[in-house]
């Protein structure tokens, strides 16, 4: 019997420290009953669907989340303006199509708007040359369940910027890079306003970038580095089904990683959308921010 009790405890042992060490692995997470939750969206919806295809793809993506960033849709603007005003969301599409393609949408049942704003990046090959000016928007919300500032940043980098994680040689690269910084540059600032998201189509695959680890595409400039600083659903939870572009996982969503003591806000999960129009799936990641 004794020898028995001893195995007990030995066993015990084994799987506490087997807990402890996945405990370390995973992202903490908060105490349920202490937080509120809410879904945060991106796709890029291909300029070049049909109206009803369109439709199809923005009511896909906003039945699945409550905060969603859009990519290339600054040609649909009017008819955007009229889907939220008809269906409960905040709009943010500023200035003309270039600018405008970087849509952000809040459910207005969930978010108040307390701010917003648009940078200009660059022109990727040169004024007024194609493929158009880089912008990254923002809007801050206020979360009502939590009381909580949100600021949501999006943005679109320009394609054809990368083979298998490594640099192209191209004008439109030196913007994409530029643009990168910018974003990076811009989380830092509005930290300090409250919880942040960013998402939107990067061009850049997450493990092939992380692979060769190129100093200015995103996972140096975003993740490679300690905290606080952002951090993505790919790093966190890994790459799931077959890509978001093809086999490529490109379009992101990241949010900023405090330091245990002081993060207010958690990703603790996420999905990919398939079954769109678009030549990209979406992606849904979920978040739980304390009351």
């Amino acid at each position: 019997m004794q020898h028995r009790r001893k195995w007990l405890v030995r066993g015990a042992s084994v799987l506490a420290g087997a807990a402890v060490l996945v405990a370390g692995v995973l992202p903490a997470l908060p105490a349920a009953a202490a937080n509120a939750t809410f879904k945060a969206g991106s796709l890029n919806i291909y300029n070049g669907l049909t109206q009803a295809q369109f439709t199809q793809d923005l009511n896909l993506i906003a039945g699945k989340a409550d905060l969603i960033g859009l990519n290339e849709v600054g040609n649909r603007k009017e008819f955007l303006q009229g889907w939220a005003a008809d269906n409960g969301w905040w709009l943010y599409s500023p200035g003309s199509v270039n600018q405008a393609g970087e849509a952000l949408i809040a459910k207005k049942s969930m978010f108040d708007v307390l701010d917003k704003g648009s940078i200009f990046i660059c022109d990727t090959n040169g004024q007024g040359e194609v493929p158009p000016a880089r912008y990254n928007n923002w809007v801050k919300y206020r979360h009502k369940a939590s009381g909580r500032s949100v600021i949501h940043i999006n943005a679109h980098a320009v394609a054809g910027i990368d083979n298998n994680g490594r640099p192209e040689d191209l004008p439109r690269t030196a913007c994409a890079e530029k643009q990168f910084q910018e974003l990076k540059n811009l989380a830092t600032q509005k930290k300090d306003e409250g919880q942040v998201i960013v998402s939107g189509d990067l061009n850049v695959d997450f493990s092939a970038d992380r692979a060769y680890g190129y100093g200015k595409f995103p996972w140096k400039v975003f993740e490679a580095n300690e905290l606080p600083n952002l951090r993505s659903s790919f790093n966190l939870y890994g790459e799931k089904g077959t890509g978001t572009h093809g086999n490529r996982h490109i379009d992101y969503i990241y949010f900023w990683k405090r330091l245990p003591d002081y993060q207010l806000m958690w990703m603790t999960g996420y999905d990919i959308v398939g079954g769109t129009n678009s030549d990209h799936n979406g992606i849904v990641a979920y978040f739980s921010i304390q009351l």
